[in-house]
């Protein structure tokens, strides 16, 4: 796995500044990002609960998709609040929560990739003209981070789980 250059100071600063607008409606901006990950990825959709359910308005009105919106964004602010320690703070949330993917069928560690550019999109949207080339590069190096920390945790997951295949049970104790 490549690592990826954490943040320096400056683009600290400025993922905190355009962080404040983008966290005054946290599950509005997390909505838009799924609905644009559903657009984009439909098969990603068929993963949830929610995959029957057509149309943005629809959509929005389910608790499911409304409450799943607002716990990603609030991982995003988890980030955003451990800017300084994310080795120490947020990787070891971040690969725990890789590893419950692992039970949702036809998942694959790929998936985490579509969420920055459906991130980016709103985000650019969100933020107008104060989304910037610096401002844009500063959070593709935040969104590489988790992305980098999320699929370790899956494939941390999957040799665990391929370990546990692996062991005879039919075997007993002498």
């Amino acid at each position: 796995m490549q690592t990826v250059p954490l943040l320096e100071e400056r683009q600290k600063r400025i993922v905190r500044r355009t962080w404040r607008p983008l966290a005054d409606d946290m599950t509005e901006n997390g909505k838009k990002i799924f609905l644009h990950i559903f657009e984009t990825y439909p098969e990603i959709k068929n993963l949830f609960p929610i995959r029957e359910i057509e149309g943005k308005t629809n959509l929005y009105k389910n608790p499911h998709f409304r409450m799943h919106s607002s716990r990603f964004m609030q991982s995003v602010g988890a980030a955003i609040d451990n800017l300084n320690d994310l080795d120490n703070s947020l990787r070891p949330l971040l690969i725990r929560l890789a590893k419950t993917h692992v039970r949702f069928k036809g998942f694959t560690p790929d998936y985490f990739d579509c969420f920055e550019d459906s991130m980016l999109v709103v985000w650019k949207e969100e933020l107008g003209d104060r989304f910037t080339s610096e401002v844009e590069e500063a959070w593709k190096v935040l969104f590489a981070y988790i992305r980098d920390c999320l699929k370790v945790g899956y494939e941390e997951a999957m040799d665990e789980k391929l370990k546990l295949s692996l062991v005879d049970t039919t075997d007993t104790i002498q």
